[in-house]
């Protein structure tokens, strides 16, 4: 069992210690209790012993926990506090740790820059099991070369991410609450274009900002880098300044039963150079694009995009550039089927933009009170698409159209589908 340390300057320990916060002692010498706790947790880690982290206040700088070791607190009453700046705690190449029922409090400056407050490397299995993070000057769990879970933590107010893992083993992010990031969620990156296999599942995401800027690398809720065979399930997201789920590069991608909304802009997007992707069963309320599979100019092909429900698409990109009011967009050797897509201010469904389409079809979807109902690239140097049997509904300037990159040139392109051997347009139903 830790025993607690004192303030120096006031001599207090127990519920007096922790009626105290950081913010409020910034004219108190606080003590480290880091030197106590490592030779707790080193000696804890030979015997093979847990090390208990009782409830109280802590104020701890630069832990570093050895390869097989268990820390275990008593919920959100046990509180260690940021010392200074890096990482509060520390993993390197570790067979096995476990973090459990604690509560890790950045104090607003720590681990500072692009650090995180916990950092593993070259880790088998780490367990982050129902913790709290917050007030965190950074990201809150930077793993490199890392498997293992982060499950059932709540995260809230971080400057950066929850979670940023880069070439994971195997990581699965459960059922966690992430709230008030900086600039992302949640990013599983690699440094080249691999399998990766992480499962993001079942967590809440709310308020996103993306403080850093630009056009689209920050303000995502779930942010995928290059990594193959991610799973994101079954999450609920609320209020992103750009993106509820973005992989970009990531082959293999399976984004399922993802409730999104009040977005900023693409809802659910999928670019650039993947291969493979299966975007089923979400529901989109409220973004600039609900869902875009996309960037076949850099490879980006074969999709599957079914049973989505996407609505409310009526407010601009934040970067005020390219097309918004869009429900769906694909573009190459991708399935468009069983979606209904409400309240566009532009179209409902794109298939595909200027050169970028290939062996699309678009097929059983219902499309209800958008601008355009259904718009296909007609530029030249075009691909083939098939478009039938869709119901089409309320669209009021005008139901399937011809578009040249970004402009409509073809009114009425079912009326004049003879003129596009490339397309097949047939059996669908206009309202």
């Amino acid at each position: 069992m830790l025993h607690r340390r004192r303030l120096l300057a006031l001599g207090l320990t127990g519920g007096a210690l922790g009626a105290l916060s950081a913010a409020g002692m910034k004219a108190q010498t606080i003590i480290d209790s880091a030197p106590l706790l490592q030779r707790e947790i080193n000696a804890a880690a030979k015997l093979g012993r847990v090390v208990q982290i009782p409830p109280g206040i802590s104020y701890v700088s630069r832990l570093r926990l050895p390869s097989t070791v268990r820390l275990v607190g008593a919920g959100r009453s046990s509180r260690l506090v940021a010392v200074g700046g890096g990482p509060m705690l520390s993993i390197d190449r570790a067979e096995s740790v476990v973090i459990e029922n604690l509560a890790f409090d950045g104090a607003g400056h720590a681990p500072g820059g692009d650090g995180g407050l916990i950092e593993a490397q070259d880790t088998a299995e780490l367990r982050l099991l129902d913790c709290s993070l917050e007030r965190v000057a950074g990201h809150g769990a930077k793993l490199l070369r890392t498997g293992g879970m982060v499950t059932r933590c709540r995260f809230r107010a971080l400057a950066e991410s929850a979670v940023f893992s880069t070439d994971g083993a195997g990581l699965s992010v459960t059922d966690n609450r992430v709230e008030e990031c900086g600039n992302n969620g949640v990013l599983i990156w690699r440094s080249a274009a691999g399998d990766d296999g992480s499962i993001i599942r079942g967590n809440h995401f709310a308020h996103i900002r993306a403080n850093r800027g630009g056009d689209g690398p920050y303000g995502n809720a779930i942010n995928v880098f290059r990594a193959g065979g991610v799973i994101t399930e079954g999450n609920v997201i609320r209020g992103c300044a750009f993106s509820a789920i973005r992989y970009n590069a990531g082959s293999n991608a399976s984004i399922t039963g993802n409730s999104c909304s009040d977005l900023g802009e693409v809802a659910i997007y999928v670019e650039f150079g993947f291969q493979g992707a299966v975007v089923q069963g979400n529901l989109v309320d409220g973004a600039a694009l609900g869902i875009s599979i996309t960037n076949f100019d850099q490879g980006g092909r074969l999709a599957a995009c079914t049973g989505n429900v996407v609505r409310n698409l009526d407010r601009p990109r934040p970067q005020g550039m390219d097309l918004s009011g869009v429900g769906i967009h694909v573009e190459a050797d991708t399935v468009v089927s069983g979606n209904a897509v409400d309240r566009a201010d532009f179209v409902g469904l794109e298939i595909g933009f200027g050169t970028g389409l290939r062996n699309v079809l678009a097929t059983s979807n219902v499309v209800s009170d958008c601008a355009y109902g259904v718009a296909v690239s007609v530029a030249q140097g075009a691909g083939s698409a098939s478009v039938t049997n869709n119901v089409i509904a309320r669209s009021r300037r005008g139901a399937i159209v011809g578009m040249a990159w970004d402009k409509v040139t073809v009114p009425d392109l079912a009326a004049q589908a003879a003129s596009y051997p490339q397309l097949a347009i047939a059996g669908n139903q206009l309202r």
